[in-house]
């Protein structure tokens, strides 16, 4: 089929960013040498870029951006300041995973014309007060017409070039680990959809469960926080001698594992790649009210913990000389290990093994 005849819906997210890749290396009308002032270490495809802007710096300028649209990314029960609260959270969780440090933040906002005043000035209030809170000053963007909100921002920052935290160069026997709980937004995004299409009686059964649970899953949801300080702690601990590798969570656990050993397997130098992932069931902070909640929503909480994302904790993977240091410095859970078996996969409570699916939340599938 000519790719003329081919919709963006049949490749999805991953794809295009990967097409985006290769055409700029296709398409571009400039050499290399045309920007041999910078040095660009990382670009598309990881969490930031990482660019060389002054030789004589020891560091590089981080720079990461996203974009999202009411419709898709903001749940019907989001309030305005909400909104504009997670928008920058969303790029200081890209800063957090590679251990930089913020300096500025740039917002494009387009907005329905009938937009009342004071929810825009609501809307504004959350991305500053989200600026405030993690020390990333607004300092300019632009405003347009939309028939609805979209949110572009972008985030800059800076880290030192040998303590940046990249999605690869984990070794076989390495750690697993993730910053903090999953599967909560994800639970959160299905108790909101049963509050806007309320059935009593499943309401009545999670209420008798744990209605903090349900409380901090609806929090987890409408107002997500970026790792940013365990991210700082990562990157202090990043060494030559002790390498650790970080991603953010925001499409799901499945795809970022995917993401991390796709990345590694890039920047392998040999001809042949057997790295693979192993996670343990019995290793995963899941509460028994957590299954017992998404048992009573006809779910699987595997499928809320691996596969729905916007949880904005980290993943990360370390040698097991830090795992002792570490604990000492930040809360973590060390859920798996990086093996040689080439492949995904989780060991079951009951010792079954199965292939993990790369399946993640993707726009434009």
């Amino acid at each position: 089929m000519k790719s003329s005849q081919i919709k963006v819906s049949e490749l999805g997210e991953k794809q295009l960013i990967e097409r985006i890749i290769q055409k700029s290396k296709s398409c571009s009308i400039y050499k290399p040498s045309d920007f041999s002032y910078f040095d660009i270490k990382t670009s598309i495809g990881d969490d930031s870029a990482l660019t060389n802007v002054n030789m004589d710096d020891n560091s590089y300028l981080v720079s990461s951006s996203d974009m999202m649209i009411q419709s898709s990314h903001f749940p019907k029960a989001m309030t305005y300041f909400q909104m504009g609260y997670k928008s920058v959270v969303v790029n200081v969780s890209d800063l957090a995973s590679m251990g930089a440090e913020n300096i500025g933040f740039l917002l494009n906002i387009a907005i329905p014309k009938d937009t009342l005043l004071d929810d825009f000035d609501e809307l504004i209030c959350g991305v500053i007060q989200a600026c405030d809170y993690y020390n990333i000053p607004l300092i300019g963007g632009d405003t347009n017409e939309a028939n609805e909100i979209i949110i572009s921002g972008t985030a800059i920052g800076q880290v030192d070039k040998e303590k940046a935290l990249m999605k690869y160069g984990f070794e076989i026997g390495d750690l697993l680990c993730i910053s903090g709980d999953l599967g909560l937004a994800a639970l959160g995004f299905e108790l909101l959809k049963l509050k806007e299409n309320p059935n009593d009686e499943i309401i009545e059964k999670i209420k008798s469960i744990d209605s903090t649970l349900i409380d901090l899953a609806i929090l987890k949801a409408l107002k997500p926080e970026a790792k940013y300080e365990k991210g700082h702690i990562l990157r202090d601990y990043n060494t030559n001698n002790n390498r650790i590798t970080t991603t953010d969570i925001t499409d799901g656990l499945a795809s970022e594992l995917y993401e991390i050993l796709n990345s590694d397997r890039k920047h392998h130098k040999e001809d042949s790649y057997e790295k693979g992932i192993r996670i343990y069931e019995g290793n995963l902070p899941v509460e028994e009210e957590f299954k017992e909640i998404a048992k009573v929503l006809g779910l699987d909480y595997l499928d809320l913990f691996f596969h729905i994302g916007e949880d904005f904790e980290l993943l990360f993977t370390i040698n097991k000389e830090l795992k002792d240091q570490l604990s000492n410095e930040m809360n973590y859970y060390i859920i798996g290990e990086i093996t040689d078996k080439n492949t995904v996969e989780i060991v079951l409570s009951n010792g079954t093994i199965e292939k993990i699916s790369s399946r993640g939340y993707q726009h434009l599938k």
